[in-house]
C-alpha cells in the first residue's frame, strides 16, 4: 500500500466514497501503486481516515472499471492498465455521449444553453491566469454532464458519470494549457450544434470531441 495518498477533496468530488475512488486512481495512473498491489479496506480507511463503507464501495467501482481485481480470498489487488484499456473506455464514452448530445440537442432548453456558453466564454477570456486548468476541470466536469442529464435518459447520464470520473483522473495527470484550449474550440462546435437543435450534428461534434481526447491520453498516458 503506498504511504502518500492523500485523500482528494471531498467537496469537489461530491461524496466521500468518490474522494477514495479518485484518490485511488490518481495513484494507479501515476503508477504509485503497481499492477499486483494488494488494496486492503481496512488499512486504506486507516490511511485516509473514513469508514471502511466508502472504501468499500470506492473500491467495488474500481473494480467495475477493470482497475482492480478480486482474488479468491476476496482480497482486491490492483490490475494490469494498457493502452487498449484507454483506448476501450473512450470508445465507450464516444457511444454515450455522441447518444447524450443527440438526444440533448432537441431537449436542452435556452436558457441551460446560454448559461454552459457563458461558462464558456469566462473561462476563455481567463486562459491567462494561473488557476485555469483547474477552473477548466470543473467547467468540463459541468458542460458534460449538463448534457447528459438534459438527454432525459437516466441510465444513460449515470453511465457517463462513471466514465467522466476516469476522465478526470487522465485529466488530472497529463493535460495542458494548449490541448485544453484546443478542447474549448471542440466545446464551442458542440454548443453551436446545440443551439441548432441538429441532432446527427451535435452527436458527430460529441463523438469528434471524445475521439481527440482519445488519440492524446494514449499517446501520453503511460500504463
Amino acid at each position: 500500500m503506498d504511504d502518500n495518498l492523500i485523500l482528494a477533496d471531498s467537496e469537489e468530488t461530491g461524496r466521500l466514497s468518490d474522494s477514495v475512488y479518485e484518490t485511488l486512481l490518481a495513484a494507479i495512473l501515476a503508477g504509485r501503486l503497481v499492477p499486483g498491489t494488494v488494496v486492503s479496506e481496512v488499512a486504506l480507511g486507516r490511511q485516509l481516515n473514513v469508514s471502511r463503507t466508502p472504501v468499500h464501495d470506492a473500491l467495488r467501482q474500481l473494480a467495475k472499471d477493470g482497475l482492480l481485481k478480486q482474488r479468491a480470498n476476496h482480497r482486491a489487488v490492483v490490475a494490469q492498465f494498457s493502452r487498449e484499456d484507454v483506448y476501450d473506455i473512450f470508445e465507450m464514452r464516444k457511444l454515450l455521449e455522441g447518444e447524450a448530445a443527440r438526444l440533448a440537442a432537441t431537449h436542452i432548453d435556452r436558457p441551460t444553453l446560454r448559461h454552459l456558453r457563458n461558462l464558456a466564454d469566462s473561462l476563455n477570456k481567463a486562459r491567462r491566469e494561473p488557476n485555469w486548468v483547474s477552473r477548466w476541470a470543473d467547467f468540463d466536469d459541468e458542460f458534460h454532464d449538463t448534457i447528459a442529464k438534459a438527454a432525459g435518459r437516466s441510465r444513460l447520464w449515470q453511465d457517463i458519470a462513471r466514465y467522466r470520473m476516469l476522465h478526470r483522473g487522465f485529466n488530472k495527470l497529463t493535460t495542458t494549457r494548449e490541448v485544453l484550449q484546443q478542447a474549448m474550440e471542440e466545446h464551442y462546435r458542440i454548443l453551436d450544434a446545440l443551439a441548432e437543435r441538429n441532432p446527427e450534428k451535435a452527436g458527430q461534434a460529441m463523438i469528434v470531441h471524445i475521439q481527440e481526447w482519445q488519440a492524446y491520453f494514449i499517446n501520453h498516458l503511460k500504463p
